[in-house]
């Protein structure tokens, strides 16, 4: 038979073995109580059948209580006589003697136990029980025992005489009956004894038997373990030496109190659960033998339901405290063959004083057989204060052949060398495809940071160098009651099949992350795909580090793609709504600098701060957009400084552009730079842009002006009052002074100034000469300024007079817009004056006058 005979092994027979009295001393049962109820074959009510014997004039024997116990060095037979002292003087026991009779007719004189062994005599007017042993052997019958009480005679032949015999009933059984307690001592302690149930597990191909025993301390101090030896045995007489399980290991028990404890054992699967048997054993450890203390009839065996229903708490006991477990939710999607689980299972702590819960491990178990492993470290020293719960997020991959509709969570006990692995709880899975989040929608999401009410704000997908940028906007709000801490973001994303999480970055605009009841924050997911790839499934998790673990925070999925970009009208301004950086911008003006192989669209932006404080304003990044959706990756130039409260900055943007493209059909589709999970910082290079919106724009033609006064290169305005040209007799040069008034807007904080004026000059022989100046160096800011230039020409030897024209240019980028034209008469020196005239020209304008071109 399967586990049978260990070191210490126990056989019960039809003769169920008996508890011990007293004289176990810290082990022994109550001499003066019995069960507390009585059934039918009890101890007391079958051994009394025995009577008594007389041993002398008032005093007499009887016996209590028999046990039996298999071991390999020969079975052990406990008995206990009680003596009765009615006399008026104090008994020696030296005088008398005990023997044991076997079935097989062996006679063996018994022994006291240790705990007996101290007892010499009985007082008068007092009773007192006294435990003996005997080896019988092999001997298993204790159908015709009989159990024999001499006193020393020395007048017969052998110096004894028999005073009398108790023989054991025919089917003696002295087991508790089934629902019936036993009153014991423990530790000195009395203790009342029930066996409360036999339950029968199945898990993964093996049979566990796991035995309940309720203990009750009648006593005034604490019950500890005291490291009794429990053996549970089948009606055909195999036996199997049971263990605490985990939750019941040195145990206690507090006056008046009542705990239940569990034992268990594995079992063969074929082996009859009917009228199991359940023996506690004691060791005497200077016999150097374990002693019968008590057994029990077990109530019939059940198997318990350990499947919880989806959303249903399960309670369990650990270290006396009562904590919660539930499978909160589940969801899952198909990825590759693959349904990936996600699984969130609350824990609560209900009792009164913290708890490390075991490391249990957990599994998904399919009705075909087949186990799938499930993340655990969230379990590795996992405490819990009082009263506080968390919500741990497990996940699984399960192939998709497999009946997703029927998978439970597993959880057992952690693996123990020398333990039984035993099942705490099925919990049934609920099957429903992940939800398809839809935008501007809310949905609760709970974890172990609190409950918050989650909103897919919208998904943008936008244009990226070579690539196109997906960006989700996510909202998160605290329905909690306290504030909450958001933890730092890590994303999972994946757009259909295509895992894009290596390219992506969450960013949050502000620094601020605890949310106050009811408080918001706004997440950004971004990342990239190529722009020819087309999906129908958009799948985000928001995830935070905890050591080594990534945990999910949310997830979201999507099918609901379309990408959702705010429309500005022409003239319209839009709102920047960062922390620390609210603006209100608008366009200021657009133009086209045409150029012979392409043109450059060009277009000013206004940027007014919001803020009550001085602060860095949002790091735009610009696309120009065509109406069959061609996108142009525009430059932005703006100030790198901090803005003044309600102060102005000027960001120009422009690209440029093939001849073929109308620039009146174009769009500039604008946003808030991010890089590394930040706002960009002023100057700093963008990795992606933020809260688009497509800007319709005023596209004006610049006209040029029939002569050079109030000449616009915003900030600056230009006017040519006056322009004298000279030409002297037999002279190559042509020199002109241009008086002028030039004055620039402060109005604006900008970028570096990337625009130069050009001075064309046009002279009467029709040759073209050109300067480049930059305003506010080259020309000066100031009223009533000039500026000279000189010409050179050998046909200027011949030139009697005539006119030149002179014409304004806005260069940008090498693309130019023709801004005014003044026309001037040339005035005519003789060769005389050339000295006087030119000594003037050079006062007035050598510190103004380039290298001539």
């Amino acid at each position: 038979m399967h586990a049978r005979r260990t070191k210490v092994a126990v056989i019960i027979l039809s003769a169920a073995v008996l508890s011990q009295a007293s004289a176990y001393g810290a082990y022994a049962a109550s001499t003066t109580t019995s069960s507390t109820k009585t059934a039918t074959a009890t101890t007391v009510s079958t051994l009394d059948k025995l009577g008594s014997i007389a041993l002398k004039s008032n005093f007499s024997v009887k016996l209590t209580d028999v046990g039996f116990l298999t071991q390999d060095g020969g079975n052990i037979l406990t008995y206990t006589l009680s003596y009765n002292n009615g006399s008026g003087s104090s008994i020696n026991l030296v005088d008398y003697f005990s023997k044991v009779t076997t079935a097989g007719g062996t006679v063996i004189q018994g022994s006291p136990v240790t705990s007996s062994a101290t007892i010499k005599s009985i007082p008068s007017k007092s009773s007192q029980s006294v435990t003996y042993y005997v080896n019988v052997g092999k001997s298993t019958s204790l159908n015709g025992v009989k159990i024999s009480v001499f006193g020393w005679d020395f007048s017969s032949t052998d110096y004894q005489k028999k005073l009398g015999t108790f023989t054991m009933p025919v089917a003696f059984s002295q087991a508790v009956a089934r629902g019936q307690s036993k009153k014991i001592t423990l530790n000195n302690q009395p203790v009342t004894t029930k066996t409360e149930s036999l339950q029968i597990y199945k898990y993964n191909g093996k049979v566990y038997a796991k035995v309940g025993v309720s203990l009750t301390n009648q006593g005034t101090k604490v019950l500890s373990d005291p490291g009794l030896k429990g053996y549970l045995a089948s009606a055909g007489g195999s036996v199997f030496e049971l263990t605490l399980d985990d939750a019941s290991s040195n145990y206690k028990v507090q006056p008046q109190e009542k705990k239940t404890i569990y034992y268990m054992t594995e079992i063969p699967s074929y082996m009859k659960t009917d009228n199991m048997t359940l023996q506690f054993a004691a060791e005497d450890t200077s016999l150097k033998l374990a002693l019968p203390i008590v057994t029990y009839n077990l109530p019939a065996a059940t198997t318990p339901d350990l499947v919880v229903a989806s959303n249903v708490i399960k309670k369990l006991t650990i270290n006396n405290n009562t904590v919660e477990t539930q499978l909160k939710n589940a969801n899952v999607y198909a990825d590759n063959g693959t349904a990936k689980w996600t699984l969130q299972f609350r824990v609560k702590n209900s009792g009164n004083k913290a708890i490390t819960l075991p490391a249990y491990e957990f599994t998904v178990k399919a009705a075909e057989g087949y186990s799938f492993p499930v993340d655990t470290k969230a379990f590795a020293n996992l405490t819990l204060k009082p009263l506080e719960e968390k919500i741990i997020e497990l996940s699984a991959e399960v192939p998709l052949t497999i009946a997703q509709g029927t998978l439970q969570l597993q959880m057992t006990e952690p693996t123990v060398e020398g333990k039984i692995i035993f099942p705490a709880a099925y919990y049934q899975i609920p099957y429903t495809l992940q939800t398809n989040n839809w935008q501007d929608t809310e949905y609760a999401v709970e974890n172990s940071h609190g409950t918050f009410a989650v909103k897919l704000e919208n998904i943008q997908r936008l244009p990226w160098a070579d690539k196109d940028q997906l960006v989700a906007k996510i909202n998160i709000r605290n329905t909690k009651s306290t504030s909450v801490q958001l933890p730092a973001f890590t994303s999972v994303i994946k757009a259909g099949e295509s895992d894009i999480s290596s390219t992506s970055q969450v960013v949050t605009e502000s620094t601020q992350t605890i949310l106050g009841p009811n408080e918001s924050a706004d997440v950004y997911v971004v990342a990239n795909v190529p722009y020819t790839y087309q999906f129908n499934q958009l799948k985000i998790t928001l995830q935070e580090t905890s050591g080594e673990s990534k945990i999910n925070f949310l997830s979201l999925s999507t099918n609901q793609l379309d990408s959702r970009v705010q429309e500005v009208a022409a003239l319209s301004s839009f709102q920047i709504d960062l922390e620390s950086k609210k603006a209100e911008v608008l366009e200021r003006r657009t133009t086209v600098y045409q150029g012979a192989s392409s043109n450059i669209m060009y277009t000013e932006l206004e940027m007014n701060s919001e803020e009550s404080r001085k602060s860095e304003q949002a790091q735009l990044v610009a696309y120009y957009k065509t109406p069959d959706n061609q996108y142009y990756e525009a430059e932005v130039n703006q100030s790198t400084t901090s803005t003044s409260p309600n102060g102005k900055n000027l960001v120009t943007v422009w690209t440029k552009l093939p001849l073929g493209v109308d620039p009146s059909q174009l769009v500039l589709y604008v946003g808030e730079g991010v890089s590394e999970g930040k706002l960009t910082a002023p100057g700093g290079k963008s990795t992606g842009y933020i809260n688009t919106v497509s800007l319709g724009l005023n596209n004006v033609a610049v006209e040029s002006k029939s002569n050079l006064l109030d000449v616009e290169l915003f900030p600056y305005t230009l006017s040519v009052t006056n322009a004298v040209a000279t030409i002297t007799g037999g002279k190559d040069t042509l020199s002109t002074v241009l008086t002028y008034n030039l004055s620039s807007s402060t109005l604006y904080e900008s970028g570096t100034y990337e625009h130069k004026l050009v001075l064309e000059l046009i002279d009467p022989f029709g040759q073209t000469m050109e300067k480049t100046l930059t305003l506010g160096t080259d020309l000066p800011l100031g009223n009533f300024k000039s500026y000279t230039t000189t010409f050179t020409s050998n046909l200027y030897k011949t030139l009697g007079g005539g006119a030149i024209r002179l014409n304004v240019y806005d260069e940008f980028q090498g693309h130019r817009n023709l801004l005014g034209t003044g026309t001037y008469v040339v005035t005519y020196q003789a060769a005389s004056t050339t000295s006087n005239n030119n000594s003037t020209s050079n006062t007035d304008s050598s510190a103004n006058n380039p290298s001539d071109t």
